[in-house]
């Protein structure tokens, strides 16, 4: 399935913050982590973002850009991001229109979902994965990472067993990969 587009501002790591298109990194030849959370300074949040941030130069290493996208300011960005000495983008959807496009917004709390993508050099999505509680977090950082190599070869994915908690789980078909049960 083609990864639908959108723009967005983006705080940098430099504190910085300008338009970004998604599209724009598949038309440069790289892969996209889209990574959707509820909140900045949130307890889970300040846990799951870092973690990616942590990861950003493996995730570079395999040709892949972090995108961590929520409803916060471009202000509340750049703070939370100087707090924590973020080291991924960080965009602001206010609105929840690129969470509506990607079926992670929670329009009756006014935030979106924990939901994570993977966004091949084509531009299609080769992995999603949304967790129905936002405190919840089963697909950390290191595991993705480990994934990311089967998703970006063009190994198939298929739909996880119906007993997986989140409604929106797609798996590698890898004996090698662990999944949270």
């Amino acid at each position: 399935m083609k990864a639908p587009d959108f723009t967005l501002n983006a705080v940098f790591p430099t504190g910085n913050w300008q338009p970004v298109t998604l599209s724009s990194y598949a038309a440069a030849g790289r892969a996209t982590v889209l990574v959707f959370y509820p909140l900045d300074f949130s307890p889970t949040c300040s846990n799951h973002v870092p973690a990616f941030s942590r990861l950003a130069a493996d995730f570079d290493d395999l040709g892949a850009d972090v995108l961590c996208v929520s409803r916060d300011s471009v202000y509340t960005h750049r703070a939370w991001s100087r707090e924590l000495g973020l080291q991924v983008p960080l965009l602001s959807d206010m609105t929840l229109s690129a969470a509506q496009l990607y079926g992670a917004d929670c329009p009756e709390r006014g935030q979106t979902y924990r939901a994570t993508f993977v966004i091949g050099a084509d531009g299609k999505i080769r992995f999603a994965h949304r967790e129905e509680d936002s405190t919840e977090l089963t697909l950390s950082a290191e595991q993705l990472l480990t994934a990311l190599p089967g998703l970006l070869s063009g190994l198939q994915a298929r739909r996880a067993p119906s007993h997986h908690r989140p409604w929106f789980f797609f798996t590698l078909c890898c004996s090698d990969v662990t999944h949270p049960a």
